[in-house]
């Protein structure tokens, strides 16, 4: 399992943020949990996104990677790595 913490922003601030534990094996499904946690519509992401994820442990969303209109500049998940 991963921790992600999954952040709204709006002009450079952090608006709503949650934690959220994942599967990585099963990223779609995370992705669903942390969109309905925040209330906002799932992003259509693709497997190069969740490779970048996997590796660099940052992925920052846009109105493209969403269908449906959304009130925010940028989703971003960071993973939380425990030392």
């Amino acid at each position: 399992m991963i921790n992600v913490w999954a952040k709204i922003v709006i002009d450079h601030k952090v608006k709503q943020s949650v934690v959220v534990a994942i599967d990585p094996d099963n990223f779609y499904d995370g992705i669903t949990k942390i969109a309905a946690e925040l209330k906002i519509p799932t992003p259509v992401i693709t497997q190069s996104q969740i490779d970048h994820f996997l590796e660099f442990n940052l992925l920052k969303l846009k109105q493209r990677d969403f269908i449906e209109s959304i009130p925010f500049d940028i989703l971003e998940f960071n993973a939380i790595i425990e030392k």
